[in-house]
């Protein structure tokens, strides 16, 4: 999809009742793994991936998903407004569609969707990942020295500047 028929896409839905929903579903392979979107209406969703599914690092692209029975409200989520989220929204498809790298460890769909539902550009599977394999020895192998200095592989402050200046 292009950027136009994106933000048409978000101006189509934004009266939908579950707009601006955080969802989540679990990974087909990987069931510890979730995969994070924002809810435009009762089928679809928007979400944050790479051009190439197969990649932990790529260009990446906000993308529409099918909702199913396999996608869930994230719970405990302080939401921002609806017009908050709009914004957020129209931002991030002029911040990123194919301008931003996706990086699995730095800024993949769950630092998408909470930082345009929520303001907060966290990734918390990474956070407990990181509790999991007694990190941050193992992180710093895997984010590199930045991640580890800066913490980016939870909390990336670069992409929710890129927002919160245009709010």
């Amino acid at each position: 999809m292009n950027k136009k028929e994106i933000q048409n896409l978000i101006d189509d839905n934004q009266n939908h009742s579950d707009f601006g929903r955080l969802l989540y579903h679990r990974d087909r392979k990987n069931k510890k793994v979730l995969h994070y979107s924002v809810q435009l209406n009762d089928t679809e969703s928007l979400a944050w991936e790479p051009v190439h599914s197969d990649r932990q690092k790529d260009q990446g692209e906000i993308d529409i998903w099918k909702i199913n029975k396999h996608f869930h409200p994230a719970k405990y989520v302080h939401h921002w407004s609806r017009n908050k989220i709009i914004q957020a929204l129209h931002i991030s498809v002029d911040e990123f569609h194919k301008n931003w790298q996706y990086e699995l460890f730095r800024f993949n769909c769950e630092h998408w969707a909470r930082l345009v539902t929520t303001g907060d550009c966290r990734c918390f599977q990474i956070h407990e990942f990181k509790k999991l394999q007694k990190i941050p020895v193992a992180g710093l192998a895997i984010v590199g020295v930045a991640g580890f200095v800066t913490g980016a592989w939870e909390h990336n402050g670069y992409p929710q500047k890129a927002i919160t200046k245009g709010l």
